[in-house]
C-alpha cells in the first residue's frame, strides 16, 4: 500500500507542479493526517501494525471499560463516589468508538488514504481547489483537536478527582497510590482512545465532503463562463459520481450513529429522570459529558 501510494505522488508531481501547486505542502498535510491515524492506532498498512491496531482496540474498547465497571462500581461507597450511569456511559462510548473504528478500518482497507480522501485525482483540479483543500487538510486537525481535548480534559479532572479523593474505599492491588495511578491512567488512556476514533470518522466525512464544496464552486463559476457543453456535463458527471460514493460509504455509519444517538439518550433520560436516582455532578458528570459529545457527533455530520 506504502509503495503504490508513493509511486501515485510521483506520477503526480508533473500535473502538481505545472499547476503551481507545492508538493512539499501537500505531502505534510498527507503526514499529518497518517500520523493522525498513527496516534490512534488504525494505520494497517501491514499485517503487524493491524494486528496491533485490532489488540489495543479490544483492550482500550471493550477490556478495559469491562473490568473498570466490575471492578470499580463502587456500590458502597460514599454518595460522591458512586458510579450510578457508568454502565450507560462505558456501553455508549464503546458502542460509537466501536462503530467508527470498523468504518475506518473498512475505508483504509478497501480504498487506502489516498483514494479514501479523493487525493489521487486531485491533480485533475484547479490550483484553487487543490490548495482550498490543503487549508481544509490542515484545519481538520485543529477541529479534531478542538472536539476531543475539551472532552479529555473534563474526563481528567473527573477522574484524578474521583481516585485521588476516594481513599481506600476504592478497591486497589498492593499500593493504593501505585494501583491508583496506574488505574488512571488507563481508563483516561482508554476514555481519550474512544472519543478520538468516534469524532475522527465525522471530521474525515466533512473533510471529504469539503472537497465537493470547493468543486462545486468552481463549477458555477465556469458555467457561468464556459460554452463547452461536453466539458461542462464531464465536470458536472465527475461531482455526481463523487457525491455518490461519499453518499455510499458513509450512510451506514451515519444512520447507525443517529440510532445510537437516540438510544442513549432516550436511556439516559430514563435514568436520570427515576425516583430513586442521585443526580449531581458527582454521579452524573460522566454521563454529561458523553451526552453532549455524542450530540457534537451527530451535529457534526449535519452540519456538513
Amino acid at each position: 500500500m506504502e509503495e503504490g501510494e508513493t509511486g501515485l505522488l510521483l506520477q503526480s508531481n508533473k500535473e502538481l507542479l505545472s499547476s503551481g501547486y507545492s508538493i512539499h505542502e501537500y505531502s505534510e498535510e498527507i503526514k499529518k493526517i497518517k500520523s493522525a491515524l498513527t496516534w490512534v492506532f488504525l494505520d494497517q498498512s501491514n499485517l503487524w501494525r493491524a494486528g496491533l491496531s485490532w489488540s489495543l482496540f479490544f483492550i482500550l474498547t471493550i477490556g478495559v471499560p469491562l473490568v473498570s465497571h466490575f471492578m470499580f462500581a463502587c456500590l458502597t461507597c460514599d454518595t460522591m463516589h458512586q458510579r450510578p450511569f457508568d454502565a450507560l456511559v462505558q456501553v455508549s462510548l464503546s458502542l460509537f468508538a466501536t462503530l467508527s473504528f470498523v468504518s475506518l478500518s473498512s475505508f483504509a482497507r478497501k480504498y487506502g488514504i489516498r483514494k479514501f480522501l479523493f487525493l489521487d485525482k486531485l491533480y485533475e483540479d484547479s490550483e484553487k481547489v487543490q490548495q482550498g483543500y490543503t487549508e481544509q487538510l490542515h484545519r481538520s486537525m485543529k477541529i479534531l483537536s478542538s472536539f476531543v481535548l475539551p472532552s479529555f480534559i473534563a474526563e481528567s479532572i473527573y477522574k484524578i478527582w474521583w481516585f485521588s479523593s476516594g481513599g481506600t474505599q476504592i478497591p486497589y492491588l498492593y499500593n493504593a497510590a501505585l494501583s491508583n495511578i496506574f488505574v488512571c491512567i488507563l481508563l483516561i488512556s482508554s476514555w481519550l482512545y474512544r472519543i478520538s476514533i468516534s469524532f475522527l470518522v465525522c471530521v474525515l466525512f466533512r473533510l471529504i465532503c469539503s472537497l465537493q464544496i470547493l468543486r462545486l464552486e468552481e463549477f458555477a463559476q465556469v458555467f457561468e463562463k464556459q460554452s463547452d457543453v461536453s466539458s461542462i456535463m464531464i465536470e458536472h458527471l465527475r461531482i455526481r459520481r463523487n457525491l455518490r460514493v461519499i453518499s455510499h460509504r458513509f450512510r451506514v455509519f451515519i444512520l447507525s450513529t443517529l440510532i445510537l444517538v437516540t438510544i442513549s439518550q432516550f436511556l439516559a433520560l430514563l435514568l436520570i429522570t427515576e425516583p430513586s436516582s442521585t443526580v449531581n455532578i458527582f454521579t452524573a458528570g460522566e454521563l454529561a459529558v458523553i451526552l453532549h459529545s455524542h450530540l457534537l457527533v451527530h451535529f457534526l455530520l449535519l452540519i456538513t
